[in-house]
């Protein structure tokens, strides 16, 4: 079966007091199978129960694997099998009123107990839009949840694609049943739910977005969607609700919602970050300007004047011009609206993104490129670049599958470079086309690598002019501890032979900031003890030479 779908989700915490309680709307969901006896004598009844109360209850049936045969479980036995071990169902006919309400068979479900799960009030209002594509081939869903009250645990939102009725012309199973209702399709995003907040206050609210491709449905006039919101923590179910025709819309007014930043690396040594941000509308009325600031650490603030005309949960992403910093161990870049619309967003909780990005690596003076393609040799290109753009080196197409590549490139001294791989067919280097792997690297010192990357990955790193000789294979000999430091650290070495050991501490700019000079020793097992008191907090290099072996590490410090 091919699924494909898309989550986006945004969450508020802001108190308005004005909110009370819901209405509550119960959720059934019934363990049901077509070659299952008692479910045939169980289900006509409980089916009416429930079709005599549309207004006050909903259901969703998952078809279970046993007893017997049955085709709708066939088509979804992952997802059935989810809820069957989430509830422990041991047997069949089951069903489940608002997760811990009642638990047994359909057969002790009444109209008192709908009536009073249907007064016990709800902390959530929930709507629901369906949209098919058009195709017909794709469902499309947004959910939104309102809470109304104070509610705190291990929530989650599920949203079950079911088919109303499905009708069989001869009984699928060995039971008798021909006719079949709220049969579950298919649980988005997944059987497991869309993780929510631990906590809502009056006034917070979420938003999912959903999308299917159709499959192994019988009738598509008949598809649905049931929502519900649950805690996993004791099961029970606060909210749910059938999907409406009546359009969703933004709970307030003026509502900008920042997420999704973009062109962010995992690690810089560029002193400078050209982030994208999306800007999405969650308000009511069309967003048609905002202000955005961002900075990076404690640095000055920049900002950005957007204008345009976004209805409501259009989105656009934006360039944001480029920011510069002075690169730290480890940074924070921090995007945040200001104004909506001319004037203060209602819901400022929403406004702000923050992303996290630490210093470049430090391998040295010279970089190995491993490649192992896998059965598509000819989509993987590499490249490596100054931070000019230049090219300084680059790599592939490829001709010969499952093969081993290995490029020794040497590089100028205190540069800052990027190495980018693409994969022309989107996949990486795993698992489509078989399994390959990439690595850039240096001793002990690694750039880049993986090979579940996409279309493409970039990475930054930084040769010191503190490095002019390779790292040596037996490079585990030497450990820098504690890493990061504060005021002292110890670098422990073992050599087989009596030799000469020099160890140096450098900047990132290159310069000597602690300097051991040469020392015959013995062959065994050493210890170098370095003051750091009076180093700046930042990153160093560690050169330690011991003959003709030299061997690098980066040093943080930390005060």
């Amino acid at each position: 079966m091919k699924k494909n779908y898309l989550i986006i989700s945004m969450f508020i915490a802001f108190s308005v007091s004005a909110f009370s309680q819901s209405q509550r709307f119960v959720l059934f969901e019934e363990f049901t199978q077509a070659s299952c006896a008692p479910c045939a004598s169980q289900n006509p009844a409980f089916n009416a129960l429930l079709s005599a109360n549309t207004t006050k209850c909903t259901s969703i049936k998952y078809q279970t694997s046993w007893p017997g045969v049955d085709p709708m479980n066939a088509q979804n036995p992952a997802d059935v099998a989810n809820r069957v071990s989430y509830y422990g169902v041991t047997g069949v006919p089951d069903a489940v009123m608002d997760g811990n309400a009642y638990h047994g068979q359909p057969n002790g479900i009444n109209q008192t107990k709908i009536n009073t799960e249907y007064a016990v009030t709800s902390p959530f209002e929930l709507y629901i839009n369906q949209q098919l594509s058009p195709a017909n081939d794709s469902i499309y869903i947004t959910m939104l949840g309102k809470a109304t009250g104070t509610v705190s645990g291990s929530l989650v939102a599920h949203c079950a694609v079911i088919e109303n009725h499905i009708h069989f012309n001869t009984a699928p199973g060995s039971n008798g049943e021909k006719d079949f209702y709220h049969v579950m399709k298919k649980m988005l995003p997944a059987a497991t739910g869309a993780s929510l907040p631990a906590t809502f206050q009056p006034g917070d609210y979420f938003i999912l977005k959903h999308a299917w491709k159709l499959a192994n449905v019988y009738s598509i006039s008949e598809l649905n969607v049931v929502g519900f919101i649950q805690n996993n923590q004791n099961k029970t179910i606060y909210q749910a609700a059938n999907t409406s025709a009546v359009p969703i819309t933004g709970v307030y007014q003026n509502d900008l919602t920042l997420m999704n930043p973009g062109n962010i690396l995992a690690s810089y040594c560029e002193p400078s970050v050209e982030p994208t941000i999306e800007l999405q509308n969650n308000g009511s009325l069309p967003l048609t300007s905002a202000e955005i600031k961002y900075r990076i650490n404690d640095g000055p603030e920049s900002t950005y004047q957007w204008s345009g005309n976004l209805g409501f949960l259009q989105s656009t992403t934006i360039s944001l011009p480029a920011v510069a910093y002075a690169v730290q161990p480890a940074n924070e870049l921090k995007i945040y609206g200001v104004s909506t619309n001319g004037g203060s967003d209602q819901y400022p909780k929403n406004d702000t993104v923050v992303s996290t990005f630490t210093i470049a690596p430090m391998p040295g003076s010279q970089v190995t490129v491993y490649i192992k393609t896998d059965d598509k040799p000819e989509e993987t290109t590499w490249d490596i670049k100054d931070i000019q753009g230049n090219t300084l080196a680059s790599g592939g197409p490829y001709t010969e599958k499952k093969h081993i590549y290995s490029t020794v490139l040497d590089l100028a001294f205190s540069t800052c470079y990027e190495f980018r791989i693409f994969d022309a067919g989107g996949n990486g280097l795993c698992c489509v086309n078989g399994v390959g792997f990439f690595k850039v690297y240096n001793g002990n010192v690694t750039v880049s690598t993986g090979n579940t990357f996409g279309s493409s990955v970039t990475s930054q790193f930084y040769s010191s002019s503190a490095v002019g000789l390779n790292e040596t294979p037996g490079a585990a000999s030497f450990s820098v501890y504690p890493n990061p430091a504060s005021r002292k650290t110890a670098v422990s070495f073992t050599n087989a032979v009596k030799e000469q050991v020099s160890v140096q501490v450098y900047t990132m700019q290159g310069a000597v900031a602690l300097n051991i000079p040469l020392k015959e020793y013995a062959s065994g097992q050493h210890e170098i003890n370095l003051d750091c008191s009076k180093l700046a907090p930042g990153v160093y290099n560690i050169r330690l030479t011991a003959g003709s072996k030299v061997f690098n590490e980066k040093l943080t410090i930390n005060k």
